[in-house]
């Protein structure tokens, strides 16, 4: 349970900074698209790319492996939002603070201002995430915003603290500053991404489990 205490709080500050909804909000968009199309004579032919499709070749796995696997894939669709939501609202944070051009000063007030409120919303969230979960979403973090979290950290918050949590991490088998390597140590978790980015995460989650993927809740004032 302390090791879960200590990463909550870890995930925290890391949450610090992020503004108070998400971007790009589109639910009250409608939906759909204009075709491509071209007229010869009186008929109108539409044109569309087809997407390519992905053939995997079926993994050879003992019992183990498998287990293994569907431990993974079920940490993934608890862990994979919540790194794209970090994603997505640091690029808005930083892109607020340049179009605002707001001073250090600002910025500091502004982010202190957010604290209470990631607490006081995803205490309940980051709480019932697993250690191996919370692990594979800071690996997931580095792959969505191309910056390890033990930079984030330096700097927002200061080299001091970024380096107290990189001992944290050390010590819950972690490391803030490993970047992610999609073709070596993280391959796995970049086929996975593959999936989801094909929509085809929720088949394979299915497959496996017999239901659909977790929905993951984000507070409504932060979407």
């Amino acid at each position: 349970m302390r090791t879960l205490k200590i990463f909550t709080i870890f995930v925290f500050i890391l949450l610090s900074f992020i503004p108070l909804s998400l971007h790009g909000q589109d639910s009250d968009k409608p939906k759909g698209y204009v075709m491509n199309y071209v007229v010869k004579g009186k008929d109108t032919i539409y044109i569309e790319d087809i997407p390519p499709i992905t053939v995997r070749p079926r993994k050879i796995m003992n019992d183990k492996e498998w287990t293994q696997y569907y431990r993974r894939v079920h940490n993934f669709s608890k862990a994979y939002p919540y790194a794209v939501f970090v994603s997505q609202t640091i690029q808005k944070t930083d892109s607020l603070f340049a179009v605002q051009n707001l001073s250090k000063r600002k910025q500091n007030k502004y982010l202190s201002n957010l604290k209470d409120d990631l607490l006081n919303n995803f205490e309940p969230i980051f709480k019932n995430l697993t250690l191996k979960q919370g692990l594979m979403m800071i690996r997931l973090i580095d792959r969505e915003v191309g910056l390890t979290p033990y930079y984030i950290l330096k700097k927002y918050l200061g080299g001091a603290t970024a380096g107290f949590w990189q001992g944290v991490a050390k010590v819950l088998g972690g490391d803030l500053k490993k970047p992610y390597d999609k073709f070596g140590e993280d391959k796995d978790l970049e086929e996975l991404v593959d999936y989801w980015e094909n929509g085809e995460f929720p088949d394979l989650y299915f497959s496996i489990f017999g239901k659909d993927p977790p929905e993951i809740f984000i507070p409504e004032k932060f979407r």
